[in-house]
């Protein structure tokens, strides 16, 4: 019996089946995105402070158990305001949904599964020179009756997903990806 509840709490212990794949996307007109020349780089939130901006990434289950994704952790960066999930695929058949679609968590993501996660950031008003960037966003997970939390990397992953700069250089605005946006 000691050996069971033992292997039970060292496995649940370490279960760790969530990932994020390489869907990223801004959602407003105040979130740019930036590129090197070469591969893209970061988000920007382009806005007078106070204002708002929201990015989507995607957050699977990878794992043999089901999920329930809580929400925020109480650590997550300074900026980050709100987060929220969509089926996939959202509204419309659109891959991340709208803006309209977004629900509050708590989310059961079964596995093989997944789901996109909206984040909201609020812009700060930024001192000449500051950088202020949010490299993940800590999420509450639990399962097979522990519970975690799950730091959704922004940055140093394959594809498109990309940290959220909330100040910013002004010349940094001569790297967008999308000049017309």
């Amino acid at each position: 019996m000691v050996a069971v509840v033992t292997a039970w709490v060292a496995y649940s212990s370490r279960y760790s089946p969530l990932s994020t794949g390489t869907f990223s996307a801004p959602e407003t007109r105040s979130v740019k995105a930036l590129t090197d020349g070469v591969a893209p780089t970061r988000y920007i939130v382009d806005a007078a402070a106070g204002q708002h901006g929201r990015i989507a990434y995607d957050l699977a289950n990878d794992g043999r158990f089901p999920v329930r994704v809580d929400g925020l952790a109480s650590d997550h960066a300074y900026g980050i305001t709100a987060a929220g999930w969509v089926p996939v695929p959202g509204n419309g058949e659109l891959m991340g949904g709208h803006a309209s679609d977004v629900r509050p968590f708590p989310v059961t993501i079964e596995p093989g599964e997944w789901v996109v996660v909206w984040v909201t950031v609020t812009k700060p008003r930024c001192q000449s020179g500051q950088q202020s960037p949010i490299e993940e966003v800590p999420l509450r997970w639990s399962a097979l009756g522990r519970h975690h939390v799950y730091k959704l990397p922004l940055s140093e992953t394959a594809g498109g997903i990309r940290e959220i700069a909330l100040c910013h250089p002004p010349r940094a605005l001569r790297h967008l990806e999308f000049p017309e946006s």
